[in-house]
């Protein structure tokens, strides 16, 4: 090749290689709001939840002590939760402890609240025994709740109720409504109102509100409020003081009054505030019908005639 056609020759290639690296450096950068394909396998990462198995997570107070445990078999991460499986848990308060059971929960990553769902069980460190269908416990006042129906065991006595609050070592709790509480005695004893109930186990005492209805064997007390009283050591019930629109059935009479206090182990009542009693006599047969009776049964005594 001649020099002049060596450099035609370049001269039609340089156009060609400057095209070419123009074109490689346009398709290198993305137009605005288009994702680059590592941003997007990011993002997709993100949304798919991480299977882990023996998870556990504890939180701790600021002084260092240990708030509350979390140990499930399995979890699924998230980015703003944790669902759980075969779940159990562990708050701790000053007045004690609390261990809840679950089948299935929901943790919080943001608020650090737990959800509990399906056969949830709570035991506390002094006896006490919660069963319910749902139950949440929230980091930040130290409480469980419920809107579920609620039962909780202690010594002999059971309280249930529909929606229940209480501090982790089941101390104090407050069921919202539709009581009944049994104290499990001789002879037994049961107590239902509208609600709420508060027991206070470490006063020794509960305070149920609301139609109030106590019932034993012996008689029955309606009022608008009633404090059960408990000995604490035998951890039995004592007294039962009525308040408000006290009625009191016994043998048949009807007592009204503003107050009355209600001794379990013997069964007898003192009346406070102006009591009114309302006596409602059994029959008794007159003179003529005694003398026919005795007449009649003499007659059938004699023997029979021929």
């Amino acid at each position: 090749m001649t020099r002049c056609g060596l450099i035609l020759f370049l001269s039609l290639m340089v156009p060609v290689i400057f095209f070419e690296s123009g074109c490689a450096k346009e398709k290198a950068e993305p137009g605005p709001g288009v994702k680059t394909e590592s941003e997007t396998d990011e993002n997709t990462a993100q949304s798919i939840a991480q299977k882990i198995l023996s998870f556990n997570l504890v939180g701790h107070r600021d002084n260092g002590q240990k708030k509350w445990e979390l140990n499930a078999l399995s979890a699924d991460v998230l980015p703003n939760v944790i669902k759980m499986d075969y779940i159990t848990a562990k708050a701790y308060g000053k007045d004690g402890s609390l261990t809840l059971k679950a089948r299935t929960g929901v943790y919080d990553k943001i608020t650090k609240n737990v959800h509990l769902e399906k056969n949830v069980i709570g035991k506390s460190s002094d006896g006490a025994r919660l069963t319910t269908d749902s139950l949440d416990w929230n980091q930040k006042t130290e409480s469980v709740s419920t809107n579920a129906l609620v039962r909780i065991e202690k010594d002999n006595l059971v309280s249930i109720g529909k929606g229940a609050l209480g501090n982790p070592a089941l101390k104090e709790v407050e069921l919202k409504k539709d009581i009944t509480v049994e104290i499990r005695d001789n002879p037994p004893t049961v107590i239902t109102c509208d609600g709420p109930l508060v027991v206070n186990y470490k006063n020794n005492i509960s305070i149920l509100n609301k139609n109030v209805r106590i019932a034993d064997p012996r008689c029955e007390i309606t009022s608008d409020v009633m404090k059960i009283l408990f000995n604490p050591k035998t951890r039995k019930i004592t007294r039962a003081v009525a308040i408000g629109n006290v009625v009191i059935k016994r043998d048949g009479n009807i007592t009204n009054s503003g107050r009355a206090i209600y001794t379990v182990s013997d069964g007898r009542i003192r009346l406070v505030g102006k009591p009114r009693i309302s006596v409602f006599p059994k029959e008794t047969p007159s003179i003529d019908k005694q003398r026919a009776d005795q007449a009649d049964n003499a007659f059938t005594g004699n023997k029979r005639f021929n």
